[in-house]
């Protein structure tokens, strides 16, 4: 019996890692296609390349579990083939699940650098009715509101606001599946939150607070708020996010458990001319 409850869980994780993969990359898709870029599919590799100046939207997945060093560098061979035809800089993200042990060094003779990591994370039934006095929700669904959206996201990921629009100002991204809100503090655009409907599950991305206004419990607030749309329209509750490290409390006090993690790399040639 032991032995079948542990075979169980070790199903359970790995299929819950598959499906951390296959929603991240589902949505990093939409984002490419969206900003009118290209999504190509090779075997153990998959570009979500919307073509910007941002690089968390030019991205190249690695879509499968590695099985050596040796299949390992020839997929990097292959993305560094890829990548090099491109006009803008992408990023490089895997499952940490999904390799070789001791790869790091691999990554560095390829040329790639870890810049941080996004965590998996899943909860059946997040928390709900967390609100914040004084708080504003505003459903984004025009184009002020979407350069809101960008903006603040921009300021959370130290880029030009310039960069988040050519990103998400794009009416594509913001249709009758998502649940995208910005909230206003005093008439000031503050915080964003946006849940999608996704492939039988609920999604949630571009979370972010202005640097001043962080700590007030308005990321909490707003993503469960967009959850809570999301969940009604829908009638899904099962959500998936990626989370950055500083923003993985957050979460876990809305009810999400840890799944994997996604170390996040970047071209060091990229790195050493910023």
């Amino acid at each position: 019996m032991v032995d079948g409850q542990a075979k169980e869980k070790v199903s359970q994780k790995m299929d819950e890692i598959q499906e951390s993969n296959s929603l991240f990359q589902d949505v990093w898709g939409m984002y490419a296609k969206g900003a009118g870029g290209e999504i190509i599919e090779q075997p153990g590799v998959i570009a979500t390349w919307a073509g910007v100046q941002w690089p968390i939207v030019n991205v190249v997945f690695l879509s499968s579990p590695s099985t050596s060093f040796e299949e390992l560098d020839s997929r990097l061979q292959r993305i560094a083939t890829f990548a090099a035809t491109k006009n803008h800089p992408g990023m490089l993200i895997m499952c940490a699940d999904w390799l070789p042990a001791g790869s790091d060094q691999l990554f560095q003779q390829h040329g790639w650098v870890q810049i941080s990591e996004a965590i998996g994370m899943v909860c059946e039934k997040p928390v709900a009715d967390v609100s914040t006095e004084g708080l504003e929700y505003r459903r984004i669904d025009n184009q002020n509101l979407r350069c809101a959206a960008a903006d603040i996201n921009a300021s959370g990921y130290h880029v030009s606001s310039e960069m988040a629009r050519e990103a998400l100002d794009h009416g594509e991204l913001w249709d009758a599946d998502c649940f995208g809100y910005v909230g206003y503090f005093d008439g000031t655009a503050v915080a964003t939150s946006t849940t999608y409907v996704r492939s039988g599950c609920l999604y949630v991305a571009l979370v972010a607070t202005l640097p001043e206004f962080r700590r007030r419990g308005f990321a909490r607030a707003i993503t469960s708020y967009s959850i809570q749309q999301a969940q009604k329209a829908s009638g899904l509750e099962r959500t998936i996010l990626h989370a950055t490290p500083m923003a993985r409390e957050i979460y876990a006090s809305l009810g999400f458990r840890t799944v994997t993690t996604f170390p996040m790399l970047l071209p060091a040639a990229l790195l050493s001319s910023m």
